[in-house]
């Protein structure tokens, strides 16, 4: 909880968007349904996606949910391969028990969702940004030449999401700008402006998001939901604070098969925790290299079965 800023939060009752999971979106998405993408998922936040269930008129079963862009980067994020590469949720609830920058929520936005985040520092920044007003953070000033984000009179939380902001991909905030940031290349893609705009109107879209900070099986929700689970990856995993070094993998692979609803687990080849499925060869953040992407996905309740690997 931010506690330094001077600007007023804004309440914290729930988004009228909240509202989405009345309308029975939990069973609009059937296993590996049709799903829609109205632009390129990898473009910007006009992404659109349309759920539509066999089992409802075309009149009835087609709901249209506004993407939002990135909160912030994070090292092995999901928001550019959520549309392409895993099935939208097929309930009114999403939980990422891995938090990191919660790509597959930060896509469907209006759902119920819950986080849960070992990192503080993570978990510190999706407090401030649930509880900000676009005021809070459109007060949130540019580094001058030569500060670090310990020079700026704003909030320790918010130091951490502008140090995210200052590299690509980071699994930690820096307190300076990267090479990449002070040679000025591609000056959109880091603290400035335009990133403290789409910031500031997207806030109020996950007001009625929860974060907790915990492990994944401290998780205070047991419920039926959509379980996004991407954990530090079993052998490329230790580029986190808490990396896949201290995960007892045995113990992940049984917790996510006691879940219930729809349970979607994100590795990397050579992982061999859960039966797991190729999925896709993905791009990195880092230079000329790529991930070869695996998954283990369970729909419903029963066995998992996984995805087919795209043709």
């Amino acid at each position: 909880m931010c506690v330094d800023c001077a600007q007023p939060r804004a309440a914290t009752a729930p988004s009228p968007h909240a509202l989405w999971r009345n309308l029975g979106a939990e069973r609009l998405a059937p296993p590996f349904g049709r799903w829609a993408i109205g632009s390129d998922a990898a473009d910007d936040s006009n992404d659109r996606m349309t759920l539509v269930s066999p089992s409802r008129s075309a009149s009835t079963a087609r709901r249209a949910e506004r993407t939002l862009r990135p909160f912030f980067g994070f090292y092995g994020g999901k928001w550019r391969d959520a549309l392409k590469h895993y099935p939208p949720p097929a309930h009114g609830v999403i939980v990422e028990p891995f938090a990191g920058s919660a790509g597959y929520s930060v896509r469907y936005p209006n759902r119920k969702v819950i986080l849960g985040e070992k990192d503080p520092v993570i978990s510190g920044v999706w407090d401030y940004l649930i509880h900000a007003s676009a005021q809070d953070i459109l007060a949130i000033p540019d580094l001058a030449p030569g500060q670090t984000v310990a020079d700026l009179p704003i909030c320790q939380e918010a130091r951490w999401l502008v140090g995210f902001w200052l590299n690509r991909g980071a699994s930690r905030p820096r307190t300076g700008p990267s090479a990449w940031m002070r040679d000025g290349i591609r000056p959109g893609s880091f603290w400035g402006e335009r990133v403290r705009q789409t910031i500031a109107g997207q806030v109020d879209r996950i007001r009625h998001w929860q974060v907790f900070n915990c492990s994944y099986e401290e998780l205070p929700f047991s419920g039926e939901a959509t379980w996004f689970v991407d954990p530090p990856y079993q052998k490329q995993g230790q580029h986190y604070h808490h990396g896949a070094e201290n995960l007892d993998f045995t113990a992940l692979g049984t917790w996510c098969q006691a879940r219930r609803g729809q349970v979607i687990v994100c590795e990397n080849d050579g992982a061999d925790w859960l039966l797991f499925s190729p999925l896709a060869d993905v791009k990195t953040t880092r230079a000329r290299s790529r991930s070869v992407e695996v998954v283990w996905i369970r729909e419903g309740h029963g066995a998992g079965r996984t995805k087919e690997p795209a043709a």
